[in-house]
């Protein structure tokens, strides 16, 4: 027997004997961009949230999230980071 159909059956025995669910792969993860640093954020890890004319934007950290609420029109209306070389963090 090789190892994957030795797999599959260890799983179907657990099934049927504990009514264990087969595992399913994770889930994708949805990832947004922090609209002041331009950071990938987990949307469900993310250190803040704000709503801005609709839309949720997920930010990687509470300087981000304060500087966004500042002045949003400046991250969604073509604005984005105030310096070249700078990662656009806030503090």
């Amino acid at each position: 027997m090789g190892s994957f159909e030795a797999e599959d059956t260890k799983q179907r025995d657990l099934e049927q004997s504990y009514g264990i669910p087969k595992l399913q792969k994770e889930e994708a993860i949805e990832m947004a961009k922090d609209p002041v640093c331009d950071m990938d954020c987990d949307e469900k890890t993310a250190a803040a949230t704000s709503e801005y004319k609709g839309k949720t934007y997920y930010f990687c950290a509470l300087g981000c999230k304060k500087a966004f609420d500042e002045n949003p029109a400046k991250y969604t209306e073509g604005g984005g980071q105030e310096m070249a070389g700078d990662s656009g963090h806030q503090m």
